[in-house]
């Protein structure tokens, strides 16, 4: 019997131990109860030793996978969870990954941690570089007791030998935390700058206006900052203790010959660090890199085992297969970067968009934020600490040509009115055209083959004569016609007729050659019809040439002297004729 009492008691017991068991793992699954309090201590020694178990953590927790515990604050979280964040979760059945603010949490999401929003490249006034531009946003990790954070940020561009970088602050706080837009130019102080003060961070509007400078540190001589080779990446770093966002501009700037090769410029930003102090950052002061983890890597081994930073390390590796309305879609140099959308407000970043949880980067689970419920941690689980993008720079020229309507028959070489430059100005907007105003380029008329042909207008297919510029060429056609040579017959020209000049009859002549000339005057007048008449009458009123007289201004040859005058030759023969009797 007691044999049996023993037997009972011991099956009580196992059976108790495996009940409380099967809670303990019920409990490490759903996080989201207050069984977690049980486990601060463990948790709290989990945090403690993270930097000397950091290789391990990075092998087991490398394809981590985004908890549903956190509500995200942006819309940007919410377009995610519908449409690229339902995925499969680590038991295998699908799962929504919108965030849920679990009831006395401790995650407390502000938004994303980074965001890098590629400009418009433009060309200087001269024409001879051209600077590709860049806003870059971030915000640290930081806890509600002031220890663990992450608060520095690297920025990353291709190692080119004649780039010209600069960095400008363009956005801050003041001492309330309220944001500061503001447009102060960087210095940069390279790591090992015995004049570099500390912490070089990020300052207050208020410091800012007592005259104090922003800082960029470079790490030149350095070798590989951060694990990332200086040969093929530039590396650069700030650091702030906001609580907030704050905003850097940064411009890449290329001579125009270099940059006609790189149509997208890419620049990485990622937080590499995580202190035990906010403003930190280094092996030299006891922090981690984060670069430790795979996927919080800049680059990947490629196919042949070398260390690549793909089109970050060669901007010629990337194509439009990469970039959608001139911002990348995807990471250039390792797939496990995610992209953050752009919103244009540097006061608010989004959250990473199309995560795939088993490469992502979840720095609240990768650290078991969650197992030390005393200290709240302003972190997301959507967001990688990382973000790259492209600064495009998009070429364009404008050319005319003339031609003969309905034709391509050209009658004018090509015009240039805008050679191959940036469509974009400083001002980040598309340059104008106007070619309508000036009559070089469009003329009135142009002489052909010693044909001249008149403008008529644009043709059909031809771009407007002012607007604004785009991607490649624009051509304006203007079309012209010929000139059409009327026939016209030209007016009879009268040539008057020559009347010879007449003699003046001499007093001396006898009474016969008289009487004969009345006789002749008689019989032609008698011969002499109405037409013919007529004739006479018109030629005699016009003007001889050739006498030296006065003209003739009327005529003398009217009906009453012609038959007066036939009345005296009558008379003047019958008087001849009675003379001649009488002798």
């Amino acid at each position: 019997m007691k044999k049996l009492t023993k037997l009972g008691v011991a099956s009580f017991s196992i059976f108790v131990l495996n009940v409380y068991s099967q809670t303990i793992v019920k409990a490490d699954e759903n996080v989201n109860t207050s069984t977690p309090v049980a486990l601060a201590s463990s948790a709290g020694q989990a945090n403690s030793s993270s930097s000397s178990t950091s290789s391990v953590n990075a092998q087991q927790d490398g394809n981590s996978t985004v908890a549903s515990n956190v509500t995200p604050t942006t819309e940007e979280a919410t377009s995610t969870s519908n449409t690229a964040n339902t995925s499969v979760s680590e038991n295998g059945r699908e799962s929504n990954t919108r965030a849920v603010t679990p009831k006395n949490g401790n995650i407390i999401d502000e938004g994303g941690y980074v965001n890098v929003e590629g400009q418009p490249a433009f060309s200087s006034e001269d024409g001879k570089n051209v600077t590709y531009s860049y806003t870059v946003a971030y915000q640290a990790m930081h806890s509600s007791d002031h220890g663990q954070s992450v608060s520095d940020l690297a920025i990353r561009i291709p190692n080119l030998p004649n780039a010209k970088v600069d960095f400008t602050l363009v956005g801050t706080r003041d001492a309330k935390e309220s944001p500061i837009s503001v447009n102060v130019p960087m210095k940069l102080i390279n790591f090992d700058d015995e004049n570099r003060l500390y912490p070089t961070v990020i300052p207050r509007a208020e410091e800012l206006e007592a005259g104090k400078i922003p800082f960029i540190v470079g790490f030149k001589g350095y070798g590989a900052y951060g694990g990332v080779d200086e040969s093929k990446i530039t590396s650069y770093s700030i650091f702030t203790v906001f609580s907030k966002s704050q905003a850097v501009r940064v411009n890449v700037t290329l001579p125009l010959e270099e940059a006609k090769k790189i149509k997208y410029l890419p620049i990485d930003t990622r937080m590499d660090w995580k202190s035990s102090q906010e403003g930190g950052g280094s092996y030299e002061e006891g922090s981690q890199n984060l670069q430790d983890y795979k996927n919080h890597q800049v680059g990947v081994y490629n196919e042949n085992g070398e260390f690549s930073y793909g089109g970050l390390e060669n901007p010629s590796l990337i194509d439009d297969s990469y970039v959608q309305n001139g911002h990348l879609i995807r990471s250039v140099s390792n797939p496990s970067t995610y992209i953050t959308p752009n919103n244009g407000d540097w006061t608010r970043i989004p959250h990473d968009i199309n995560i795939n949880p088993e490469t992502f980067f979840n720095y609240v689970k990768t650290f078991n934020l969650k197992y030390n419920p005393v200290v709240s941690y302003y972190a997301s689980e959507f967001e990688d600490m990382a973000d790259q993008d492209v600064s495009a720079f998009y070429q364009g020229n404008v050319l005319v040509d003339y031609v003969i309507k309905d034709s391509s028959q050209s009658i004018k070489s090509t015009y240039t009115d805008t050679p191959l430059t940036s469509i974009y100005g400083m001002d980040g907007a598309l340059k104008t055209y106007d070619i309508s105003k000036n009559n070089k380029e469009r003329p009135e008329f142009i002489i052909f083959n010693g044909q001249t042909y008149h403008l008529v207008g644009v043709s059909t297919t031809s771009a407007p004569e002012y607007g604004l510029m785009k991607e490649g060429t624009t051509q304006v056609v203007y079309e012209y016609v010929k000139e059409e040579l009327s026939t016209v017959t030209p007016a009879p020209t009268f040539i008057p007729p020559v009347i010879p000049a007449q003699k003046p009859v001499q007093s001396s002549q006898n009474e016969d050659i008289k009487v004969n000339s009345i006789e002749e005057q008689s019989s032609n007048h008698k011969e002499i019809s109405k037409p013919q008449l007529d004739q006479d009458l018109a030629n005699q009123s016009e003007v001889s040439p050739e006498q030296g007289q006065l003209p003739n201004t009327g005529n003398s040859n009217t009906p009453f002297f012609s038959f007066l005058g036939s009345l005296v030759g009558i008379f003047g023969f019958a008087l001849l004729k009675k003379r001649k009797s009488e002798r």
